[in-house]
């Protein structure tokens, strides 16, 4: 296998949007060998069923144990509030407005970048890393175009949004080598790339079923799943603005902070 790395450098402190699974553990385990910061794990809930959640715990007390508690931390977080403002409370409506059946998945992974783009900006952190896996891209967050969204999205406010595996073409046995090797726990393995004992089930992701049973994936519309998030974007937008308002926080501040960091960096507008 050879000594596996992420080609791109990081500036410092990095979040991670963590499920615990194999691709974010990778992806947290070797940002962390970079040394160049400490790397934090955000495990969504989004109050809609998200079976054993405290599963992640297990994992993140295994990587935690290599490298050391000053390298690594965890927080769950809790996007119910903007998951229902984005996609919930009108899910039938974009279903006919859209065509598909995308906006549930869409609609909560753009409620978790906005909540993990909050705690950057309050902390100085200039990356958001999303495990998104090479065989994975057709996952509405994890197409090309969504992936390309949402580096726009997190650039407007001094972030770079990445996502590693698919950057490097790391392929799962790979993964489970490296982790293997560091001794850190990946879940028990079924159904080829699937894993149970190290993160929680979402029960909305069940429209997933055959996928996981039977490798049958789903095809998205590139132009309505851009438009859908063209659409939402004002939401996220309005609610960054408004938790920095009600906190007393100078966003224009945090942005230029982080702005002065990662200047010159292409996912980053100047």
């Amino acid at each position: 296998m050879g000594t596996l790395h992420i080609t791109r450098q990081f500036l410092g402190d990095a979040s991670v949007c963590y499920s615990g699974g194999l691709d974010s553990t990778t992806v947290a385990y070797l940002i962390a060998l970079q040394k160049k910061g400490k790397v934090h794990l955000h495990t969504f809930r989004h109050g809609y069923g998200y079976l054993f959640y405290w599963w992640v715990g297990r994992t993140f007390k295994s990587i935690r144990k290599v490298l050391g508690e000053d390298a690594i931390c965890h927080r769950y977080v809790r996007t119910k509030d903007l998951f229902d403002q984005v996609a919930m409370r009108s899910l039938a409506a974009d279903r006919k407005k859209y065509g598909q059946w995308f906006g549930c998945c869409l609609g909560c992974t753009m409620a978790v970048v906005t909540k993990v783009l909050i705690y950057n900006l309050e902390r100085g952190i200039p990356h958001i890393t999303f495990a998104s896996s090479v065989g994975g891209q057709y996952a509405v967050m994890s197409t090309p175009g969504t992936i390309a969204l949402q580096k726009e999205y997190c650039g407007r406010y001094g972030v770079i949004y990445s996502t590693p595996l698919i950057d490097d073409q790391i392929v799962k046995q790979d993964e489970r080598d490296l982790l293997d090797k560091a001794g850190i726990f990946r879940g028990i393995r079924f159904h080829d790339k699937h894993s149970f004992y190290n993160q929680g089930y979402c029960l909305l992701s069940l429209q997933h079923a055959p996928d996981v049973v039977m490798n049958v994936h789903p095809v998205y519309d590139p132009e309505q799943v851009k438009r859908f998030f063209y659409d939402k974007l004002p939401i996220c937008e309005r609610y960054i603005e408004d938790h920095f308002k009600r906190t007393g926080q100078d966003l224009a501040a945090c942005v230029a902070r982080l702005k002065k960091i990662t200047a010159g960096s292409p996912e980053v507008p100047a």
